[in-house]
């Protein structure tokens, strides 16, 4: 299983947006939540590599008021990923929810308190 998304959150998203555009090139795209959200494009499909996203601290609880990263990893099962995290030692900090024509998605930490999150795609969630 591999990385497919990460997911910053940050103090500032106009500042970040600012920043990343002109760093890296990254373009960022308003998405649906009910909150201030951005997917961020980070180069052609054909290139290696990963897209994410970006939101607010104030909209990320888990980020305990501190800027985060998350990346995210794709599973076919999150139900049985799930399971796993508690008998390996890990945590589930947010439990599977639904991201809508998305999938489900879930937050883990193994047991150090590494974040890392977790998508079943399901482009049918509703």
């Amino acid at each position: 299983m591999r990385p497919v998304y990460f997911d910053l959150t940050v103090a500032d998203i106009n500042k970040a947006k600012s920043f990343f555009s002109e760093l890296f090139g990254w373009r960022f795209e308003k998405f649906d939540m009910p909150f201030d959200y951005y997917r961020i494009f980070t180069g052609p499909a054909s290139e290696p590599g990963i897209d994410g996203g970006a939101g607010l601290i104030k909209d990320a609880p888990l980020s305990g008021g501190h800027p985060l990263t998350v990346i995210t990893i794709e599973v076919k099962n999150i139900e049985e990923c799930l399971e796993k995290i508690s008998a390996l030692g890990g945590k589930i900090v947010e439990p599977k929810n639904l991201i809508p024509t998305i999938g489900w998605y879930a937050t883990g930490a193994e047991p150090g308190g590494l974040l890392f999150g977790m998508i079943q795609p399901d482009p049918n969630a509703h």
